[in-house]
């Protein structure tokens, strides 16, 4: 788990280029310890822990200035790594739309045909009371026009009569 932190850690690229560096010195650090609680140290073993200490030392300085290049070119290589991040999610934005849009057209058709049905069965239900409605108020209309046929039938009557009647009125004042 620590490994882990230190990898996501702004630190890890430079302790990074520091581990063979450190490995190294351990080793070198455990073989000295180890020969120095022996007291039987022969010369050869002197020589070979000079020799050891004299290759680790320029193993150090070379990599100290690799890790000094690398470092010159980390700016580099962080610019191309966000460029290219940059083009890999311009490139997955550019699939997902299309994907949700080939998604969207294949389904549109479906859902266009549902909503059109239910719309239809909608508007049958809508003309169905309309209809029932028309019909209720033409039978109220026949029915008025039947009433007001009776009405204009009586008044005629109620018309002819007095004219009639005026008529006889008049055919009496004449006659006086």
């Amino acid at each position: 788990m620590s490994a882990f932190i230190l990898q996501n850690n702004t630190l890890w690229p430079i302790f990074e280029g520091f581990i063979p560096s450190i490995l190294l010195n351990a080793f070198f650090l455990i073989y000295v310890i180890r020969n120095k609680f022996f007291n039987d140290l022969p010369s050869r073993d002197n020589k070979i822990t000079n020799e050891l200490s004299a290759h680790i030392s320029e193993i150090n300085v070379n990599l100290i200035a690799e890790i000094e290049k690398n470092k010159a070119h980390d700016e580099s290589i962080t610019a191309e790594i966000k460029r290219i991040l940059t083009n890999v999610y311009k490139k997955l934005n550019a699939k997902i739309n299309t994907k949700i849009t080939n998604e969207l057209s294949a389904y549109l058709p479906e859902i266009n045909s549902t909503f059109t049905a239910k719309l239809r069965r909608i508007n049958n239900k809508l003309n169905a009371k309309l209809t029932a409605e028309i019909k209720k108020i033409n039978s109220c209309d026949a029915d008025y026009a039947s009433e007001a046929q009776r009405v204009l039938s009586i008044v005629n009557n109620i018309e002819e009569a007095c004219h009639n009647d005026f008529a006889s009125v008049n055919a009496s004042i004449k006659a006086l």
